[in-house]
């Protein structure tokens, strides 16, 4: 019997057969670290304000960069590098919760609206800056008598409890980051109608009414708010 036609068993083991060792990329790690810490926003999403919320939404858009940054570099050297499937994992991860912590928000403030209310944003109430003929907006007055909701905090006042009519700015009066004198078009003057009262908050309130624009107002403070429903 002729063992001629079989492999040498030496010729498995040559240097040009070896396998070479490839690290696992650290980005492509780190991404799917940070892809998992991007379920957050949606925890916070209830509790937060549109600006934190945006500060925590960065947390996704960091999944997806490591994720990117760990493809670039494995792409580059696949001889040294390995862990694409890592990478696009994170990158994945990242994406599919900054999309559902967004769709959250959205649901949430949807959600937060009592019906028959127009949700409203302090910057639809902001003049132009491009047209100072105009102090008042004619987004804020084509919302004369309407029915909205807003979300605010109150001015500090001496009153504490008990409080039937407050000032309502879109940053807290404490913030050492906040304008200490908000602009006359920053301030909505609320008056709790009938039986309804509330007692001072440095948390965010929501409050639902009628929405009155005067700009004649001798306190200066063109808007104000009958509001028959505070949160």
């Amino acid at each position: 019997m002729s063992f001629s036609s079989e492999t040498n068993p030496t010729q498995s083991h040559s240097p040009d057969s070896a396998v070479r060792y490839r690290a696992l990329c650290p980005w492509a790690v780190a991404s799917v670290a940070v892809g998992g810490l991007s379920v957050l926003p949606i925890f916070f999403s209830d509790t937060s304000s549109g600006a934190s919320y945006g500060y925590i939404a960065i947390i996704p858009l960091v999944g997806i960069f490591l994720g990117w940054r760990a493809r670039l570099q494995i792409q580059k050297a696949p001889d040294e590098w390995t862990g694409l499937r890592l990478a696009h994992f994170g990158m994945g991860l990242s994406l599919a919760l900054w999309v559902a912590g967004c769709g959250w928000l959205i649901f949430s403030d949807v959600r937060s609206v009592p019906f028959g209310y127009q949700l409203v944003e302090y910057e639809t109430l902001q003049p132009d800056p491009n047209v100072p003929t105009e102090p008042i907006p004619q987004t804020a007055l084509n919302m004369q008598d309407k029915k909205v909701f807003i979300r605010g905090f109150m001015q500090a006042g001496r009153q504490q409890a008990g409080i039937k009519e407050f000032i309502l700015c879109p940053t807290s009066g404490d913030c050492p980051f906040c304008t200490p004198d908000p602009n006359p078009t920053e301030m909505i003057r609320v008056t709790l109608q009938g039986d309804l009262e509330t007692s001072f908050t440095t948390n965010m309130v929501g409050v639902a009414g009628r929405f009155r624009v005067d700009p004649d107002d001798p306190s200066k403070i063109p808007y104000g708010l009958d509001a028959d429903e505070i949160r």
